[in-house]
């Protein structure tokens, strides 16, 4: 079984990433799949009309990890045209019912707490990362989608960081104690020593380079919950952004001055704690500055106040964002996963504010299209609201290390037992958890 370990580690490890244009590309089906959504379902309830949502917005992401991979762009084409032609008929059909046009108010969906726009990105991301992490055991998963070693762009490296401002996006809300904030981040550390023994126990591959040797992103959630959600939310969006910023720089200047970062890619050896999860260490500032730019976009978009101009507070950040990475890829250094440098938050925050801006935008679209519609499908709120339901990090990989234990020579047959078995298996318990959400009419 070593020797299979060993295989499994070389198969996962060592890659260098692709474009940043790739890792938007690969979820992109799924905007003009929340317009097919809205086109065709309507808001209508059912089991039918909530499978045919997963069809939509499930399935194309799905393809687009794994064999559709090299054909995003070609998909979102297609998908985009489908979707003006189908918003057409059904925009056609509401005026010819209603007599007029009713067009909705050009403001920000919101029900109840929730923003529009924050359900998408969040229930995207459990989706994308579900899916990813079924997927990579797989060789129908792009290896160049996978974790990238030093340097490089991917979208399991963007999906941890992605986890972070998710996280952040929404922790205003609840003002916790310093006792609820104790409690979190107990039970964070209790999910991250539990995977530590699971992972060791199963003889599964360790990607040591990730978050050190005992490190994992559960403790990452932990440090971040005690050292910033209980307070960050008082700072505000012009806060948080100058602290984010601020980190950054210090960080920029541990690495370079500092010569951390010769200290975390040289070939150290792992004789101590902090050796051996360096990794961890140093990555912790650059989650720490992701943490405080989701908790200042949060703050902004909890304002109602402020409501109507979301899409252009998003849209100047996605720009911001981007020519910080353009200067930081070009004149400093690419991103790095590894050492959570300038390059890798700016690509974070680009992607996550990318997709709220679109997300932002069909939230004013759709009901001034079809009136009545709501922008968010009710997958997509499923998902949002049970994700620990949704996502089966722990379960997938035994299920791939099991899968490895039988068919250690079979690597090329297993994307036709993902799609048998895994991909199934998640909207299984999609379908189940959302059961009484469809029932009561939610």
């Amino acid at each position: 079984m070593g020797s299979v370990r060993a295989a499994h580690e070389a198969f996962v490890t060592g890659h260098s990433g692709t474009t940043p244009q790739d890792v938007v590309l690969a979820v992109s089906s799924a905007f003009p799949g929340t317009l097919l959504v809205a086109a065709i379902v309507q808001g209508r309830l059912g089991w039918q009309w909530f499978l045919l949502e997963c069809v939509l917005l499930v399935t194309p992401v799905a393809l687009g990890f794994t064999v559709m991979a090299d054909f995003t762009p070609h998909m979102l084409l297609c998908s985009s045209l489908l979707a003006s032609l189908l918003l057409w008929v059904a925009r056609s059909r509401v005026s010819a019912w209603n007599g007029c046009d009713k067009a909705g108010e050009p403001a920000i969906e919101s029900t109840g707490k929730r923003v529009g726009c924050v359900t998408c990105y969040r229930a995207l991301l459990n989706l994308a990362t579900t899916i990813a992490i079924l997927a990579v055991d797989f060789h129908c998963f792009p290896r160049r989608f996978a974790k990238t070693e030093v340097q490089g762009y991917s979208v399991m490296d963007v999906g941890a960081a992605g986890y972070v401002i998710a996280n952040a996006l929404v922790e205003g809300r609840r003002q916790a104690s310093l006792r609820v904030v104790l409690k979190d981040a107990a039970l964070l550390v209790c999910l991250g020593l539990v995977r530590l023994a699971m992972v060791w126990a199963a003889d599964y591959q360790h990607h040591v380079t990730e978050y050190g040797v005992h490190g994992n992103f559960f403790f990452t959630l932990a440090a971040l919950k005690l050292t910033c959600s209980w307070w960050a939310w008082r700072l505000g969006t012009a806060g948080n952004l100058a602290l984010m910023l601020a980190l950054c720089l210090v960080h920029h200047l541990l690495l370079t001055v500092g010569g951390v970062e010769g200290w975390t890619l040289g070939p150290v050896p792992r004789d101590s704690f902090l050796n051996a999860n360096r990794e961890w260490f140093v990555s912790m500032p650059s989650y720490a500055a992701l943490y405080f730019t989701g908790a200042g976009i949060g703050a902004y978009l909890r304002d109602r106040s402020k409501r109507a101009t979301v899409p252009h507070f998003l849209w100047a950040v996605v720009v911001a964002s981007a020519v910080s990475l353009a200067l930081l890829h070009f004149y400093v250094d690419p991103a790095s996963r590894r050492l959570g440098n300038a390059a890798f938050v700016a690509f974070s925050i680009l992607y996550a504010t990318l997709t709220l801006a679109i997300f932002s935008l069909l939230d004013i679209w759709i009901p001034k299209l079809l009136p009545g519609v709501s922008s968010t499908p009710r997958i997509l709120q499923a998902i949002n609201q049970r994700p620990l339901l949704n996502f089966p990090p722990v379960q997938s990989r035994h299920w791939g290390h099991q899968q490895e234990r039988q068919h250690p020579h079979c690597l090329a047959t297993r994307g036709t037992s993902l799609w048998c078995w895994g991909i199934p298996s998640v909207l299984l318990q999609w379908c189940i958890s959302c059961s009484r959400m469809i029932v009561k009419g939610r």
